[in-house]
């Protein structure tokens, strides 16, 4: 096992050896700008001008640490990269106990670092040790690659990329039919008998909703007369996998000196991993026997037909059913709506079905976990404005008319639902930052400035920078997802406010760039869908109304998890429409 050492915690031991500095020691000579100033354009009359971006005072080895503390830590860190924004400007440096870190503002920025990222880029799991050294632990090969940027994870996202990033569209059926389960009892558990807490609600949505995908149907954990205890142990081992990853993120010293937590992550992965290589090996066995089944049964008619000299297989008709088993029409054998993840990978033949055990289990936990936050905020915010919600609950009446949504065509056509999720992401990130890496070092520009970074050095978007800046968005606080209409979008083309709103990678939380999630697709889609099929059914208010997101009286805050998260989750109802 590899040993780290956790340079932040460390510092916490070392602040209380040196003495505090006043206000204006911690600025350095590094006057923090009072009116940040971005530009919409890096085109300049002269050369722009290398420049080194301001920082706070920068400590003998621990660097900003105490900066990063007083605005409030890991547990405030929308509240430190808010601040640091408002009294630092669009660029500003951080170092904790060695660890550089710029931040812009400007995603024009990102452009240019997403157009230098060359073959293999760097993911932002690579930051993140204890799955990668869990894998390496057990020995799981596969699963390792996913977490790397060389030809090995470059191998593992082709081998997974066609069936789940492509083809995101042909599991609509089954994640509509999902949404429908779930919604069909959401009442009776979370306000009739209040048998689920709401935020276990969408963790459990959420594992339905992708296992619906990756095996074919929903095992129906938000429905407590059906959920089976293996599944229910499923979820709950992989949100504690990831809580305790945020965790010790923060503090791998559990980890170094064999702590609780550390041995509580790997008690927590090994039952998913468990769970999931059963799961995963009964879906394989299943996939293989009804593709054979289908095969013989197609070669059998074939022959009787005289049909078994297709030119495009060589004359073999079982060469010619294969060869109908890959891309979006593939005629893939199955019983469910539509072919499953797992049917697909088994039916194109890439991958062994060891390799495939073993990775569909970390997609799937990943799948269950991402979603689940970003879900969590958008019905937060449904709930913290119930004005909003009823606008969107007459869009899909009269855009499905009661119906499931399970079409592109259909998902297109809810402009306002698409609104409300794009306001949901820029008031509630899951994160307030997008971070990047890269092997080689970089000159970037913006607004006649240019800035050097250096190879390794981690480079962050900041989310709750240009996004909550009144100069660019009006009324930043508030949730008006009318600000991504059409004519709103029009209105502002070619303005900061644009930059601000627009701009590819502020649409959602899954990146961009060759490292793109590979579940983006189909996470957004399983919003899309629940979404549609809840706010058709139910209207959804807090408990206590002084929960609501823009609430000066609430109990809750956005803490760091893996991701940010209301904490605690407020209460809320579910109350059928009429």
């Amino acid at each position: 096992m590899t040993f780290h050492i956790s340079k932040p915690v460390l510092a916490l031991l070392l602040l209380g050896t040196v003495a505090p500095p006043s206000s204006h020691a911690f600025r350095n000579g590094n006057t923090p700008q009072t009116t940040p100033a971005v530009s919409t354009s890096t085109k300049t009359n002269t050369d722009p001008v290398v420049t080194e971006a301001p920082m706070p005072f920068k400590w003998p080895i621990i660097g900003t640490l105490p900066e990063f503390f007083s605005r409030g830590g890991v547990d405030g860190l929308i509240t430190v990269y808010e601040s640091m924004y408002k009294d630092y400007g669009p660029v500003y440096r951080m170092s904790l106990m060695g660890d550089d870190e710029i931040v812009f503002s400007d995603p024009q920025i990102f452009d240019q670092i997403l157009r230098k990222e060359g073959k293999f880029p760097i993911g932002g799991a690579e930051g993140i040790s204890t799955f990668t050294d869990y894998y390496v632990e057990n020995d799981m090969q596969h699963a390792v690659k996913s977490m790397g940027h060389g030809p090995d994870w470059k191998e593992w996202r082709s081998s997974l990329n066609p069936d789940i990033f492509v083809l995101w569209d042909t599991y609509l059926p089954s994640i509509a039919d999902a949404c429908a389960k779930i919604s069909k009892v959401a009442g009776r558990e979370v306000t009739e008998e209040k048998t689920l807490e709401i935020s276990d609600f969408w963790s459990r949505a959420a594992f339905d909703m992708f296992s619906a995908i990756i095996y074919g149907e929903s095992p129906q954990t938000t429905d407590s007369r059906k959920a089976t205890a293996e599944d229910i142990e499923f979820v709950i081992a992989s949100k504690k996998a990831f809580d305790v990853t945020g965790s010790l993120v923060t503090d791998p010293l559990q980890k170094v000196f064999g702590g609780d937590l550390y041995k509580e992550f790997v008690v927590n992965i090994e039952k998913t991993i468990t769970l999931s290589n059963k799961r995963g090996m009964e879906n394989i066995r299943s996939a293989k026997e009804t593709s054979a089944k289908h095969q013989a049964a197609a070669a059998a008619q074939a022959k009787a037909d005289g049909s078994d000299s297709d030119s495009s297989s060589g004359g073999c008709p079982i060469t010619a059913i294969q060869n109908k088993l890959t891309g979006r029409n593939a005629n893939i054998p199955t019983e469910n709506l539509n072919p499953s993840f797992i049917e697909r990978l088994v039916s194109r033949g890439e991958l062994a079905p060891d390799a495939i055990t073993e990775l569909q289990g970390p997609l799937l936990m990943a799948g269950v976990d991402t979603t689940a936050y970003a879900m969590s905020w958008f019905f937060l915010n449904m709930a913290s404005n119930p004005e909003v919600q009823t606008k969107l609950a007459e869009e899909l009446s009269e855009k499905l008319n009661g119906a499931d949504l399970t079409t592109v065509d259909q998902i297109e056509s809810l402009t306002y639902l698409q609104a409300c999720y794009r306001e949901s992401h820029r008031l509630t990130p899951v994160a307030p930052i997008s971070a990047k890496t890269l092997e080689q070092d970089i000159t970037v520009v913006s607004g006649g400035k240019a800035y050097e970074v250096s190879a390794g050095q981690r480079m962050s978007l900041n989310l709750r920078g240009m996004p909550m800046d009144p100069e660019f968005v009006e009324d930043p606080t508030s949730f008006k997802p009318e600000r991504f209409s059409e004519d709103a979008v029009k209105a502002r083309k070619g303005t900061p406010a644009a930059l601000a709103l627009d701009h590819p990678i502020m649409h959602d939380p899954f990146g961009k760039g060759k490292r793109r999630c590979i579940g983006a697709n189909v996470a957004k889609a399983e919003m899309f869908c629940l979404a549609a099929r809840l706010l058709q059914d139910y209207e959804i208010s807090l408990v206590d109304p002084n929960e609501a997101v823009h609430s000066p009286t609430k109990s809750w805050s956005a803490k760091q998890k893996l991701m940010q998260l209301a904490d605690p989750y407020p209460a809320m109802l579910l109350t059928p429409r009429a």
